[in-house]
């Protein structure tokens, strides 16, 4: 099928795991242990502890009895995983307890990272990160949070053999024969397949993040950011912007204006590709799929980001 999204695709990746027994299944070949009911689950949880402070979008948010869990897919390995963690720990957390309530009370949290690339870059499949004592690495601080990070490329390495089908799954899409979580997996990424209107909603917020992140590029090269160019990071055009400002860039640049770094793209199209780069590269990119089919909801973030 032409265009067919994979599940290494977050979009689909949310959509596939929230389906109730496979998202349990999945944590539970994940998790190594019973998770239980699963009593509230949703994609694309949102969260903002306070109203000025910046929000996060969760993937798979599942609470079950073994504790609040939070699963995201990530295959750009340019994320700060480590900074998003220590974040995306703190806006749970800040959720979990109410006013007055016991420490006691705070659930246990899981965080758990499905990647397509080595983010600690030991080679392992599995990393699972503790707080661990730096004078005396036996002893761990008791936070009841845990988090875990999937290393796809590192799947035959993997001794479980069904966390290594998973792996294998995630990372290739290959189906291994009698494994009932992964077919029901690949299943509903047929079925999401063949809503072709959610298909073309995905593939045009992809296009268009493609579209900013290439005029990125050609900024800082006409810029002279060579560094933003070479790693095509949205920091290294937000870099150009500013040396652009220093040097008397006209007042479309000042807005930052993707249209007058692409000559000759017309406002809407340039203006919809900026803010869903700006969006990615917040953790919003469910949002930039929202505005394909909300202009009100475009026009609102439009103005947030001041495009």
């Amino acid at each position: 099928m032409a265009n067919r999204i994979t599940i290494a695709n977050n979009f689909m990746f949310g959509r596939v795991l929230c389906q109730e027994d496979i998202c349990r299944g999945f944590l539970e070949r994940v998790l190594g242990t019973e998770v239980g009911a699963v009593s509230y689950l949703n994609r694309e949880q949102v969260l903002q502890p306070l109203a000025t402070a910046r929000g996060v979008r969760l993937d798979v948010y599942a609470e079950t009895a073994l504790g609040v869990i939070d699963v995201e897919m990530q295959a750009n390995p340019h994320a700060d995983l480590g900074r998003r963690l220590r974040y995306y720990q703190s806006c749970i957390d800040s959720g979990l307890l109410n006013f007055g309530a016991s420490w006691r009370e705070l659930r246990d949290s899981y965080i758990i990272f499905a990647c397509d690339f080595d983010w600690p870059g030991a080679g392992l499949p599995v990393y699972t990160f503790d707080r661990l004592c730096r004078e005396n690495p036996a002893l761990a601080a008791e936070t009841g949070s845990t988090w875990m990070v999937l290393n796809a490329r590192a799947a035959a390495l993997e001794p479980d053999p069904e966390l290594r089908n998973l792996l294998e799954y995630l990372r290739s899409g290959s189906v291994a024969p009698d494994d009932k979580l992964v077919s029901a997996m690949d299943a509903e990424v047929s079925t999401a397949n063949e809503d072709r209107k959610w298909v073309g909603s995905v593939m045009t917020v992809e296009d268009l993040l493609r579209e900013a992140h290439a005029d990125a590029r050609v900024a800082g090269l006409a810029e002279g950011r060579a560094e933003g160019l070479a790693e095509g990071r949205a920091e290294g055009l937000a870099e150009g912007r500013a040396e652009g400002l220093t040097e008397g860039r006209a007042e479309g640049r000042v807005e930052g204006r993707v249209e007058g770094l692409t000559e000759g793209r017309t406002e809407g199209i340039a203006r919809m590709a900026s803010l869903a780069a700006k969006l990615a590269e917040e953790g919003r990119a469910a949002d930039a799929l929202t505005i394909m089919a909300d202009p009100a909801t475009a026009e609102a973030l439009l103005q947030e980001y001041g495009l």
